[in-house]
C-alpha cells in the first residue's frame, strides 16, 4: 500500500510514535554489540553535545558560505585538525564532504583532470589499486569515466603487492591508491613504496585514510607499529579521512586534503555561464545542512587529543582481547590488523557464524574472500572503544555459537541456491565487456521475471531482509561478480518499493 501526504497533519507526538515504530528493528548503534558501520566511543555527552550543534545549523546552508560565514570558519578548523594529524604544511588545503565517498570523488576527480590536461588529448584515465581497496573508487569511474585496475595482495600480509601495482601501470595511469588501512582486513598497505612509484612516473597518490586517518597517529603516540602514510611522504597528491568514523562525528562527516592548493583547484566546480547566482561547489552537493559540519567541529573539541588518546587505548586493549580469544576457539586471524579485525576458518560455515550470533545481538560482516586470488571467505569486525566492556563477552558467546553450527546439517534452501547458482552462472563468460554485459542485463531481465518471486521467497526478503542472511550471502558468493551485482541490485530495488 502506497503511503500519501495526509490531508491534515500529525502532532509532534504521533510523528514520534510513527518514527519509533518505523526503527523498531533496528540495531542500537550505542550498544556495543555492533562490529560492522557503527562507531561508538561510549560517551552520551559526547552526543548530546553533537545534538545540539546539529540543532544550531541544521537549517543553514553550505552552499551559500556569504550568506552563512560560520561554515567557513568552521569547515577551516576542521581541516586545519586533519592537516595536523597528517602532517601537511601550509600549502595544504581540504574540503569538508558528507562521507568518505564523496571525498573519494574529490581526489578522483582532481587526479583525472589533472591527468587529461597534463596529456591534452581524450583517453580512459586508469586507477591502479590493491584488490582491497574500497568499491567507491569502481564508483568514482563509473560516474566519471575512468577505468580501474585491481590488482592481487600479498597474501600473506593482505596488503598491497607493490610488484603487482607497478605491472599494472600504464601511459594512462591517473592514480593509484593505498589504504591504511583497508576495510576488509584492517591492514595497512606500504603507502612509502607506493609512493616511490608513483615519484617515479608522475602519477597522482591517494592515501585512503578514511578508516584510520583520526585513530592510527593516537595509536602510534600509544607505541602501536604503524608506519608513515601521510604528507610526510614526498609522493602522496591527497589523503581522505572521515570523522565519522574515528573521530567518533555523526555519521555524514569527511575530509579530503591535498598537497597542493593548486590541486584542490581540479577537484571543485564553479559555474559562472548561466543567468542565475555564481556557483562555485568545493564539495560535490549543492545544498548541504551545516549540522553535520557543526557537528564534528564540536566532537573534535569536546574529546581533544587527550580523549582521542584514552579512545585509542581502549580500542587497542578491546582489539588485544578479541585477538586472543579469537586464536583460542580455533580462528585464523588474516595479516596484521590494526582497528579491523578479519579472521576465517576452514572448519566453520562463517556466514552462519554470523546469523547465529545475530541471535544473541552481536552484528558482524561476513567478507566472501575471492577465490582465484586465495582470499577465503572470511569475518570482518570493526574495534571501537565500547567494545573493551563487552570483548570477553562476545567471546564467550563466539566460541557458543561456533560449537552450534559445527553441528547444523545443510539445508534444502542451500541446495537451491546451488540450481539458481548454476542457472546464473550460465548467462557470464569469463571475460566482460560492454557488449557482452547488455546481453547479460537483457537475459537476466528475463530470468527474473521467471524466476524472481521464487529468489526472493527462497532467501526470505519477499517481506524484507531475514534476521537469517547466511543463504543471501552464499548466493552472492557462488555467483560472477557481474551477475551478483546485478541481481543484488534487483533485490535492493524490490525491498525498498516493498518498504519492508
Amino acid at each position: 500500500m502506497s503511503e500519501k501526504l495526509p490531508k491534515k497533519g500529525l502532532s509532534k507526538e504521533e510523528i514520534l510514535q510513527k518514527l519509533k515504530e518505523y526503527s523498531v528493528d533496528d540495531a542500537d548503534p550505542y550498544s556495543g554489540k555492533l562490529f560492522t558501520i557503527a562507531f561508538e566511543p561510549g560517551i552520551e555527552e559526547l552526543r548530546d553535545v553533537a545534538f545540539e550543534a546539529m540543532k544550531m545549523f541544521a537549517f543553514k546552508n553550505m552552499l551559500d558560505f556569504t550568506e552563512f560565514p560560520s561554515a567557513i570558519r568552521m569547515e577551516k578548523d576542521v581541516i586545519d585538525i586533519a592537516k595536523s594529524l597528517m602532517h601537511g604544511d601550509e600549502e595544504v588545503a581540504g574540503t569538508f564532504t558528507f562521507g568518505g565517498t564523496e571525498s573519494v570523488f574529490l581526489a578522483v576527480k582532481a587526479a583525472r583532470d589533472r591527468f587529461l590536461l597534463s596529456k591534452g588529448v581524450i583517453t580512459i584515465p586508469e586507477i591502479v589499486m590493491p584488490v582491497t581497496g574500497h568499491p567507491c573508487y569502481d564508483k568514482a569511474a563509473e560516474y566519471m569515466g575512468l577505468r580501474v585496475k585491481r590488482v592481487r595482495v600479498d597474501e600473506k600480509s593482505l596488503t598491497a603487492d607493490v610488484d603487482a601495482i607497478n605491472e599494472a601501470i600504464t601511459e594512462n595511469t591517473a592514480m593509484i591508491v593505498g589504504s591504511t588501512p583497508n576495510w576488509p582486513f584492517g591492514t595497512v598497505d606500504p603507502i612509502e613504496d607506493l609512493a616511490e612509484i608513483a615519484v617515479d612516473k608522475n602519477i597522482w597518490l591517494h592515501v585512503d585514510a578514511c578508516v584510520g586517518g583520526f585513530v592510527l597517529p593516537f595509536m602510534k603516540k600509544l607505541g602501536a607499529k604503524i608506519p608513515d602514510f601521510d604528507f610526510r611522504i614526498e609522493g602522496v597528491s591527497s589523503i581522505s579521512l572521515d570523522p565519522h568514523k574515528y573521530a567518533y562525528a555523526p555519521i555524514g562527516a569527511s575530509v579530503v586534503l591535498f598537497r597542493k592548493k593548486f590541486y584542490k583547484m581540479f577537484s571543485q566546480y564553479a559555474n559562472i555561464r548561466w543567468p542565475g547566482y555564481p556557483i562555485v561547489n568545493p564539495a560535490v552537493l549543492s545544498s548541504r545542512s551545516e549540522a553535520l559540519l557543526a557537528a564534528a567541529w564540536a566532537v573534535l573539541h569536546f574529546l581533544g587529543e587527550e580523549g582521542y588518546m584514552e579512545l585509542a587505548g581502549k580500542l587497542m586493549s578491546a582489539r588485544s582481547k578479541i585477538m586472543k580469544g579469537l586464536e583460542e576457539i580455533g580462528y585464523k586471524i588474516m595479516g596484521d590488523p590494526t582497528v579491523i579485525v578479519a579472521f576465517t576458518s576452514e572448519a566453520v560455515n562463517l556466514f552462519r557464524l554470523c546469523d547465529e550470533m545475530a541471535k544473541r545481538g552481536w552484528l558482524f560482516l561476513p567478507q566472501k574472500g575471492i577465490t582465484n586470488m586465495n582470499i577465503p571467505p572470511s569475518v570482518h569486525l570493526t574495534i571501537t572503544p565500547i567494545h573493551d566492556k563487552v570483548a570477553d563477552l562476545m567471546i564467550s558467546d563466539l566460541r557458543s555459537c561456533t560449537e552450534a553450527v559445527k553441528r547444523i546439517p545443510p539445508s534444502e534452501a542451500e541446495g537451491l541456491l546451488d540450481i539458481f547458482g548454476t542457472i546464473f552462472g550460465m548467462l557470464a563468460p569469463g571475460e566482460m565487456d560492454l557488449a557482452t554485459l547488455g546481453k547479460i542485463f537483457s537475459e537476466l531481465e528475463k530470468t527474473v521475471s521467471v524466476y524472481g518471486e521464487r529468489i526472493l521467497k527462497t532467501l526470505g526478503i519477499e517481506k524484507g531482509f531475514p534476521k537469517e542472511m547466511a543463504l543471501i550471502y552464499e548466493l552472492l558468493a557462488t555467483l560472477p561478480p557481474e551477475i551478483a551485482e546485478l541481481l543484488a541490485n534487483y533485490v535492493v530495488i524490490e525491498v525498498f518499493s516493498r518498504g519492508v
